[in-house]
């Protein structure tokens, strides 16, 4: 009974592992062909920094600029500590859009005809190498510090087991997640990467308790006999 039930559960591990395989082979795939889907701060889009000079509600920002731009997605954000300008992102802005936006912002604050308001800026798209650029080095610097640790931790279990399981669960985990992504069009946002951190800490805890379990177990032994 035990043999067979070693059989079932080796079986499933076979069956999850072909899984998890065919989900990073789709996903590479699906990365190459259409690329990662980033978010409108992450992408190419228009800033318009409207200048006010006087305190607005956010709530008549945004009534103002869905009239003007439509079922577009729009970011606000305030530029100034003094609560007189906000920075309205989105992914396009015609003229005549920038144009009625400015009479409109002029007309609900009182504002001069001849005062110029707006300044529009076009944003360049952040490349996913440009995102990950602050993380490499903080990452590669803890998971050393992390590997030998868990070296020097478990070592009666075989270093070279320990270590190797950890990091490949690390590469896996993280290839399942952005595999992920791409598959499931995810945009890349300011979420990604902190959602990758956790995930990077799991899977070191996770692995950490197993490892912790497993020595446990060899100390009760060795104490029994």
């Amino acid at each position: 009974k035990e043999r067979k039930n070693m059989k079932e559960i080796i079986k499933n591990k076979k069956i999850l592992y072909i899984f998890i395989v065919a989900i990073i082979i789709i996903g590479i795939i699906s990365i190459f062909v259409l690329k990662l889907n980033f978010s409108l701060m992450y992408s190419e889009h228009t800033q318009i920094e409207a200048y006010l000079g006087k305190a607005y509600d956010i709530q008549d920002i945004k009534k103002i600029a869905e009239e003007t731009f439509g079922k577009q997605e729009i970011i606000y954000q305030e530029i100034e500590t003094f609560h007189d300008a906000v920075a309205i992102s989105v992914k396009q802005a015609s003229d005549e859009q920038i144009s009625t936006l400015e009479t409109k912002l002029k007309e609900k604050y009182q504002i001069e005809e001849t005062k110029q308001v707006l300044q529009t800026i076009t944003v360049p798209h952040l490349r996913g190498r440009d995102i990950l650029k602050p993380y490499i080095m903080p990452i590669i610097f803890t998971s050393i510090i992390i590997l030998i640790y868990i070296a020097i931790r478990y070592m009666s279990l075989g270093t070279v087991k320990v270590t190797s399981t950890l990091l490949l669960r690390l590469i896996v985990s993280e290839a399942l997640f952005l595999s992920i992504i791409g598959i499931a069009r995810i945009p890349i946002s300011v979420y990604t990467m902190p959602l990758a951190i956790l995930l990077y800490i799991a899977i070191v805890i996770s692995t950490a308790v197993i490892y912790e379990n497993k020595l446990e177990k060899n100390v009760t032994k060795e104490t029994t006999h």
